[in-house]
């Protein structure tokens, strides 16, 4: 049980690090913090792109190197979304922001990646729990609008 352990560990962190290398450099999303994306929305009407995500968190560093640093996904959401970066820093630090814990409640986040999509006023519109490829986050973008 402890081998199966360690390797699956193992597996994670190589993950990881190949995400982050096969990465371009730099975010080419605009992301803004949760309070100033909330308060950007209210005045703009403009609806928001919520990512939950954490910095262990192999999933959500393959979202960014296949999603969000993809050209035309990073043109589509900076278009028509405040995009919002929500980090979780439960592990490394034992507690969040009380404004990650209250996003976090408010839209049920129970694992990460969760990206949610939002109208101004916080009403979600639709959700991708995990991540299953460029192609379906962009089918779930698409049918959020």
């Amino acid at each position: 049980i402890l081998v199966g352990l360690a390797v699956a560990l193992l597996a994670v962190r190589i993950g990881v690090t190949l995400a982050k290398r096969s990465a371009p450099a730099g975010d080419m999303i605009r992301w803004t913090t949760p309070e100033e994306g909330l308060r950007l929305a209210a005045e703009t009407g403009k609806p928001v792109l919520l990512d939950f995500t954490a910095e262990w968190c192999a999933p959500c560093h393959i979202l960014d190197a296949e999603g969000f640093r993809n050209p035309a996904i990073a043109r589509l959401v900076n278009e028509r979304y405040v995009a919002i970066r929500v980090v979780d820093r439960q592990q490394e630090e034992g507690r969040n922001r009380p404004a990650v814990e209250a996003l976090q409640r408010r839209y049920g986040v129970r694992g990460f990646p969760t990206v949610v999509f939002a109208d101004a006023r916080g009403g979600e519109r639709g959700r991708m729990e995990g991540f299953r490829g460029r192609e379906e986050f962009e089918r779930v973008m698409e049918r959020a609008r």
